[in-house]
């Protein structure tokens, strides 16, 4: 299939990749690729469509039906549109004489998941998609959602037979390292496992105890046939995506993806009319265990609403111990449905462990052979100084420890200050990429300055917080100065978006309290001057272009820089992007902010997932709309499967405190099958054929590559914070906590790692803690929180 195209859609885009682009974009070698081709594995064998010629016949303008015959298998597709569906019946037969055994059945699913090759903003928008996954059970479905979060968007549901995998491969272009910006563009094929014994994921499949169950062979017998049917259909946004779930016999759950130990699943289940409820079944893999423990909950369901609709049920109850979980509701008639969610450590616990271990097994001292007082793995990308701007800030969230202090304090003045700049000299960066040097780095060195200015004085040994103040004001004025640089791309760049927005309204006012004048004018000019140049490019999404051709690491921070100038009209355009950028599954890792470039598939990357979630609380305290509280929740926690040591469903299992900065959502990964649904860093790339991979990783050990910054992020916000507000049915809800009903009232819980504030924006209530305590729980009674 080379077009396929929503009739309203104004912008008439192609929702599969087409050969037209493959050629256009120098991937022609891929046509074997494009939607329908497929590869199928029977005793020992593996054959592939390209390698067929099929008999295509048509009845009508409506349907298509495509058949291959393979030495006694018969595969076929048929296309039929009806009305505003599109119908998708794959059908396996045994036409031999002799039983076959498949080990897998592939069939490439190949939407539009393409970073075009030109900075055409609008076309990445319009013309691109995001494909979010459901599965486990009977009732797959993949949203792809329009860049642009602009319906109609498209909807892929499941009617019959198992979807057991979605795999990816990539194809990407690199030009990074030759100065050029933007550098890197890609697309994504994806690929579904009608059939999958585990060997398409090499070691994953073994720790896999969530989907394991499904991959194994399929044996025919003569005459046998297997079918497997989808359908196509547009919907507007996720709401309707799981309303028209629901029509088409899908059960529709609202649960909570992530809690901490202590807390509370909930969930609300509605089962369309005609099926019903046999058990409820829960899997549960705890982190001190090797055992997978299995309840019935059947009792749980608590039926809430009944009508020629269907039934409905909630599910609430409290989990202690950490771990991931499954829960498996089976219908009457066999069928099956799946949520995957997680219970974490305490978040405080889990900060605790990591800033323990990261100064134990990540900062180097003055011994170091190479680059003394760094922290590993060594880095010239500023985002590997996130590690110590975390460990700033959390001691500065909670009784500081000295010594953690003074290792953050050493790396940031004797190495991070002499490896970034020619002796030290703010105003002379050094050209650590070969001949340029990367605007961004000093965003995050920025910050580490300013955190340590904040710093109690008796903590600091080698300058005072003044020093610091005023080095985190040299470093800024010349990041946004395009005239303090010599080179066209770091002047580029001096005007695009970045983590400075975390903390530069701080910093400029910490520089009006402490007196510094000068640098305060300076920064305050170029701080107007960089807001009036982003009001500028809104209008044609400038800020969505980063030194990749359509990045979340612009448009994310864009629209939280937009909500701090006061533009609300402008962010909320940016807004969008977010939204459509931050995933939805039945599956808690698979609701991370899209990105691929690490992993060369969908998936978590804890660095601009944790920003890019960061950066839609943002936009939901100034925009006010529920739908970015929601996304930034389920992104904060899917970021933390990059540091959850009791998860046990990926080959790569983490010690307490130890983190790995990637987590591939692709199984497989076609790229890289070790890394399928699992986590990992940048050393998985040393020795790459990637002139780009190689050149950046050819020393790299260690996963916890680029982490901290968005710890840091997330202490600003759902750090501390517990969030209230109405649904659309008017219902109240608590977003990072747990509403409990009091005789006088309700008793919120915070899930904060360092609970000090309450807020319910939309009747302009906020509570804080005096500074310096924390408050785990609050009342709120009669409109009105209450300690």
């Amino acid at each position: 299939m080379e077009s396929l195209i929503l009739q309203d859609d104004p912008y008439g885009m192609n929702w599969v990749i087409n050969p037209q682009y493959l050629q256009q974009a120098g991937y022609e070698d891929d046509e074997d690729k494009l939607f329908g081709e497929w590869e199928l594995k029977l005793d020992g064998k593996t054959l592939h469509s390209s390698r067929f010629n099929p008999v295509i016949s048509q009845e009508g303008s409506g349907q298509a039906n495509v058949e291959f015959n393979t030495s006694g298998i018969k595969l076929n597709m048929n296309y039929t549109l009806k009305e505003d569906q599109l119908l998708w019946t794959v059908r396996l037969g045994n036409a031999s004489g002799e039983p076959v055994t498949l080990e897998g059945l592939h069939i490439w699913f190949s939407l539009a998941y393409i970073m075009f090759r030109d900075d055409n903003v609008l076309r990445n928008m319009h013309e691109s998609c995001a494909v979010y996954p459901h599965l486990g059970g009977d009732f797959a479905k993949f949203a792809a959602v329009r860049r642009s979060n602009e319906g109609p968007h498209l909807g892929i549901y499941g009617l019959d037979g198992r979807t057991v995998a979605a795999g990816s491969y990539c194809r990407y272009s690199n030009r990074f390292l030759e100065q050029v910006s933007p550098s890197l563009d890609g697309l994504l094929y994806h690929r579904l496992s009608l059939v999958e014994d585990g060997t398409a994921m090499n070691g994953s499949a073994a720790a896999d105890w969530i989907y394991g169950d499904d991959y194994k062979q399929l044996t025919l017998a003569p005459g046998e046939q297997k079918e497997w049917k989808y359908t196509f259909q547009p919907f507007n946004d996720m709401e309707d995506f799981y309303r028209q779930g629901e029509i088409l016999g899908h059960p529709h759950w609202s649960y909570t993806p992530v809690l901490p130990a202590g807390g509370a699943f909930q969930a609300s289940l509605h089962i369309p009319a005609g099926l019903a409820a046999k058990e409820l079944r829960l899997y549960s893999a705890p982190g001190n265990s090797e055992d997978i423990m299995l309840e019935d909950l059947t009792t749980e369901l608590q039926p809430i609403s009944a009508g020629s609709n269907g039934t409905g049920y909630s599910i609430s109850f409290r989990r202690y111990v950490p771990g991931e979980h499954k829960l498996e509701l089976v219908l009457e008639d066999g069928r099956s449905d799946a949520l995957i969610w997680n219970v974490l450590e305490p978040v405080s616990t889990l900060l605790g462990k990591r800033a323990e271990w990261m100064c134990a097994n990540s900062y180097a001292g003055a011994n170091a052979a190479e680059r003394p007082h760094a922290f590993r793995p060594l880095s010239n990308q500023g985002e590997s100084l996130g590690k110590l701007a975390f460990l700033l800030m959390n001691n500065m969230m909670t009784e500081p420890v000295p010594g953690q202090v003074a290792i953050a304090e050493k790396a940031a003045a004797l190495d991070m200050r002499f490896h970034w700049f020619e002796d030290g000299d703010f105003s002379r960066p050094r050209a650590l990429y070969g001949d340029f040097y990367r605007i961004y780095d000093f965003d995050y060195i920025t910050h580490v300055f300013y955190l340590l200015s904040q710093m109690d004085d008796g903590l600091l040994e080698l300058y005072s917080a003044r020093t610091y103040l005023q080095w985190a004001a040299e470093v800024m004025c010349m990041r946004l100065d395009p005239d303090s640089h010599p080179g066209s791309r770091e002047k580029d760049e001096s005007r695009l978006n970045g983590v400075f927005i975390l903390y530069i309204e701080e910093l400029i006012s910490a520089l009006q309290r402490a007196g510094l004048s000068a640098w305060y004018s300076q920064l305050q000019k170029l701080w107007e001057s960089f807001g009036r140049s982003m009001n500028i490019g809104v209008r044609h999404y400038s800020g969505a272009v980063t030194e990749h051709f359509y990045d979340n690491a612009g448009f994310g921070p864009t629209c939280q820089a937009l909500c701090r100038l006061g533009n609300t009209a402008e962010a909320a355009r940016y807004g969008q992007l977010i939204l459509a950028n931050i995933g939805f599954s039945n599956d808690y890792r698979l609701q991370n902010p899209d990105r691929w470039w690490e992993a060369l598939s969908p998936m978590i990357h804890s660095l601009w997932g944790g920003l890019v979630a960061s950066s839609a609380l943002a936009a939901y305290e100034h925009l006010r709309e529920p739908a970015y509280l929601e996304a930034a929740y389920r992104a904060t926690m899917a970021v933390f499967n990059c540091y959850d040591w009791n998860v046990r469903s990926t080959p790569r299992r983490l010690a307490p405190g130890e983190a790995a900065s990637t987590y591939s959502v692709a199984a497989p990964n076609l790229n890289m099958p070790e890394l399928s649904r699992n986590r990992f860093g940048q050393s998985v790339f040393v020795g790459a054929s990637d002139p780009l991979f190689a050149a950046l990783f050819a020393d790299v050990s260690g996963d916890d590559w680029d982490m901290g910054e968005e710890l840091a992020a997330y202490l600003l916000g759902f750090g501390t914070t517990a969030y209230l507000y109405r649904d659309s049915n008017g219902r109240l809800k608590c977003v990072n906590g747990l509403i409990t009903e009091e005789q006088d009232g309700l008793f919120i819980t915070s899930y904060a790692a360092y609970p000090s504030r309450y807020i319910m924006l939309e009747d302009n209530l906020e509570f804080r803690a005096p500074e310096g305590t924390l408050q785990p729980s609050i009342r709120f009674v009669q409109g009105q929180f209450t300690v």
